[in-house]
């Protein structure tokens, strides 16, 4: 290590110390992939594993026609586009955002390269230096960190537990003379697959003036409108506003590509006069690129696929992850799953033990994500399991047999 490495590195707080530490440790952070074909991998040993950590929910990145449809794109626009928003663009955005606007019944959609530019480019757009911004405490670090930014500008920032009502109207009513309210909130809860109650937040937003930011990054493409018994996801995957059959006159609807559509890149639906707005005050639209004209092909091509066979999709991630939710819960761990959304949290009643498990899950061959301390909240300790429909029968069996051979470990230490 070099001086210059030591200074920043040996550094750290404790908290990152103990992430760092973690992350050295656990086979399950950093794998290399050298091939892939659908959900099975293998590293760069040669070690096979089943993919349960990607969010690649409908399971379309290797379609041939979304494939073909990024080549050619390729072939036609080059392999990046070379100016920001504010400046130029390709068709194929504005294409895209139309049929986003189409799909989750919105006037307008605006295109941005990541969630996370998003987050960090919109809400600092519309807090200004006088906004006040109610954060669900429980939302994804990228909207905290939007916050953060809107924050250093003069907004204030003010947070709630995660569907606490009664306190968030506390603070609704303590800021109430303010002119510009945002509340903050994930739709589908990255990390158990809850789902906001927006109805609820939706109604404190109208009754206080105040505007619902929803970033429904996981729920876009898998829940969508009119679920029912048969169908608990819904139709269309147009996401959760769709899904409990609420308007658009408060919200801003945040979805992101990476997850369902094999593609990357972010939206946020929204009217026409705020598109333009978007267009010259978030940052990410005048200082940076937005991503390369394949990855609109792409999606382009992924929303067709979604209107030919989603439903199908749909219903097969349904079937397989009440598959494993099942197993799991027979093998005696606890599951948070209320929703039966393709997002498992499995608990760890002694996260001491979270690194060995997490090897005797890798040596048989399951690749999942890890929520250490402090990368959760102390207590809330787990293993994320995410299914797609493009995972096997076979697959999940070998997920809850990886799972009963580290039950066997745990029997000999908790």
């Amino acid at each position: 290590m070099s001086n210059i490495d030591d200074i920043f590195i040996s550094g750290m707080g404790e908290r990152r110390k103990i992430i760092d530490d973690f992350c050295r440790a656990s086979p399950m952070f950093g794998v290399v992939v050298r091939k892939v074909k659908d959900r099975y991998l293998e590293d760069l040993n040669g070690h096979y594993l089943y993919d349960f950590g990607t969010q690649d929910y409908l399971g379309i990145g290797f379609d041939q026609k979304q494939v073909e449809a990024a080549v050619d794109a390729t072939r036609k626009y080059g392999t990046v586009v070379a100016w920001c928003r504010l400046v130029a663009t390709v068709d194929l955005f504005t294409k895209a955002e139309d049929e986003i606007a189409k799909l989750v019944g919105t006037e307008a959609s605006s295109i941005f390269a990541s969630t996370t530019l998003l987050n960090h480019g919109v809400i600092p757009a519309l807090m200004g230096n006088d906004g006040v911004m109610f954060l669900d405490k429980s939302a994804h670090a990228t909207m905290y960190e939007g916050a953060k930014i809107a924050r250093d500008s003069g907004a204030t920032l003010v947070s709630f537990p995660q569907n606490d009502m009664g306190a968030l109207e506390k603070l609704l009513i303590e800021h109430k003379e303010a002119k510009k309210k945002l509340i903050i909130t994930d739709g589908v809860y990255s990390m158990t697959g809850d789902y906001a109650d927006l109805p609820s937040l939706d109604k404190l937003a109208k009754k206080y003036d105040a505007m619902l930011f929803v970033d429904d990054a996981h729920g876009f493409g898998v829940v969508g409108e009119k679920p029912d018994d048969t169908h608990p996801y819904g139709f269309k995957g147009n996401g959760l506003v769709k899904y409990f059959g609420l308007d658009y006159d408060n919200i801003l609807y945040v979805g992101c590509f990476s997850k369902a559509y094999g593609t990357f890149g972010a939206f946020v639906a929204c009217s026409k006069t705020m598109k333009e707005f978007f267009l010259s005050q978030a940052t990410p639209h005048d200082l940076g690129g937005v991503g390369p004209a394949s990855a609109m092909a792409a999606l382009l091509a992924g929303l067709e696929i979604n209107g030919e066979r989603g439903e199908e999709k749909r219903q097969r991630i349904n079937v397989l992850t009440q598959k494993a939710i099942k197993g799991l819960k027979e093998l005696g761990y606890t599951v948070e799953n209320n929703t039966v959304f393709p997002i498992i949290y499995v608990k760890m009643k002694k996260p001491e033990h979270m690194v060995e498990t997490s090897k005797i899950l890798y040596d048989n061959h399951i690749l999942l994500t890890l929520s250490p301390y402090p990368m959760v909240k102390k207590g809330e300790e787990g293993l994320r399991v995410t299914v797609t429909c493009t995972n096997t029968e076979e697959e999940i069996d070998q997920l809850i047999e990886a799972f009963k051979i580290a039950k066997a470990y745990l029997a000999t230490v908790e």
